[in-house]
């Protein structure tokens, strides 16, 4: 495993522990951290303090200068906010024969439209990718348990108090609840069906702590889309995919309060001889707390210091079907680890970012030595991925797989 990297975004909240498991675990020769805050990137830089770790400045605006940085690069990996996406795809073909992952999972059928233009390329990209993977995964391994399956939820449980944040998150949980958005589906008997209201689809489920026992609603997540095309789920008949999700109390209360308000479709308010739209406001403050928070790097210990709980995503799946004529149910939870710096100071979003970033550098590092060779664009379900290697490699950086399960595991292992 050899050849130049580039992390474009490289010292996001999402993206530093990809940067820092490459450093850690890859032989990559050189690592570029391809950012346009050069502060934080810089950092981050100095606290790997290692000679293959470099940085780079790079204009996402424009791709001829995301082309630029890519030159002479073997492998990419797409971290920077989804509205730059036309820009890095047309900069990866330009440059040509690159090997990558992107953490974009927005415009599904805009981006694996130009599959065949990457793959003409020489350039293989594999979509939708972070914490997106280890859902899948979930989903792959819990599916196997069984002859035929009946469901599968996946859940998303997102534990962080509301000055915990980055812009891109605040904007995320917001689109989540949007009422105006048709994208919080279920997948029922071969059919996608759109278009479900925020905190719908409600159901009861139980995450290991500090989360614990919560009502989750649909969130919009593409698994009930992507899901049906893994090769588990067609053997296995699989007949409903929905995907939930729950946020700390002080998410679920700023949300409900933008619904009560009628924030998401109020018309804008003059106020001083000008004009504000209600939402902005709110969203800026709460982005505005976040920055303010995450600009300190502290030790660990004191990143959080006002709750009992490390601020962390754990995800979920519960699987339900027979396996020689005996129904049962598989529920796999998987959580992230605490620190994942190393103990260095860092800021809680980074450490945060972990289950985001380090399937990233985890699915690189499988492409990069073939154990996935795909051409052109694919996502996960597709990729031919090992759910059980990718689990083991996640499990050697700290992160922890858990099982629960009723029979038919045993009557599955006796026929």
């Amino acid at each position: 495993m050899s050849g130049k990297t580039v992390v474009l975004g490289g010292s996001g909240a999402m993206t530093s522990a990809c940067v820092y498991d490459l450093y850690r675990t890859s032989d990559f020769d050189e690592i570029v951290v391809a950012d346009a805050d050069e502060k934080n990137a810089r950092r981050l830089v100095e606290l790997i303090d290692d000679d293959r770790v470099t940085f780079e400045p790079v204009d996402a605006t424009s791709a001829d200068d995301i082309a630029r940085v890519l030159d002479d690069a073997a492998y990419v990996v797409n971290g920077l906010p989804y509205q730059f996406e036309e820009n890095v795809l047309d900069a990866i073909v330009k440059v040509g024969d690159l090997t990558g992952v992107d953490l974009n999972a927005f415009d599904f059928d805009a981006v694996l439209s130009r599959s065949d233009e990457f793959a003409e390329a020489g350039c293989s990209l594999w979509f939708a990718n972070g914490g997106l993977v280890s859902t899948i995964a979930l989903g792959m391994v819990g599916c196997d348990e069984f002859d035929d399956v009946e469901d599968v939820n996946f859940y998303w449980g997102m534990w962080r108090l509301l000055s915990q944040t980055t812009a891109g998150l605040t904007d995320t949980v917001t689109y989540e609840h949007d009422p105006n958005v048709d994208e919080r589906a279920r997948w029922e008997d071969g059919e996608v069906i759109n278009d479900l209201p925020p905190f719908s689809q409600e159901r009861t489920f139980e995450f290991p702590g500090p989360i614990g026992e919560q009502e989750t609603y649909v969130i919009s997540h593409p698994e009930p889309i992507t899901f049906p095309k893994a090769p588990i789920a067609q053997e296995t008949n699989v007949d409903r995919i929905i995907t939930r999700g729950v946020w700390h109390d002080e998410w679920t209360e700023y949300e409900r309060t933008l619904h009560a308000m009628d924030a998401f479709d109020a018309d804008p308010i003059e106020v001083e001889g000008g004009t504000v739209d209600p939402l902005e406001v709110a969203q800026s403050q709460v982005k505005r707390a976040g920055r303010q928070r995450d600009a300190e790097w502290q030790a660990p210990e004191e990143l959080s210091s006002e709750t009992e709980w490390t601020p962390q995503t754990i995800l979920s799946s519960e699987v339900t079907g027979t396996a020689a004529g005996e129904a049962g149910t598989a529920v796999y939870h998987f959580e992230q680890p605490f620190p994942f710096f190393d103990g260095n100071e860092i800021s809680m979003m980074r450490e945060y970012g972990c289950y985001v970033g380090v399937p990233l550098s985890v699915t690189l590092q499988l492409m990069a030595e073939g154990a996935v060779d795909k051409d052109g664009i694919f996502v996960t379900e597709t990729s031919g991925m090992d759910a059980d290697r990718y689990f083991e490699m996640m499990e050697a950086r700290g992160f922890e797989l858990t099982e629960e399960q009723t029979p038919p595991k045993q009557a599955a292992t006796s026929t």
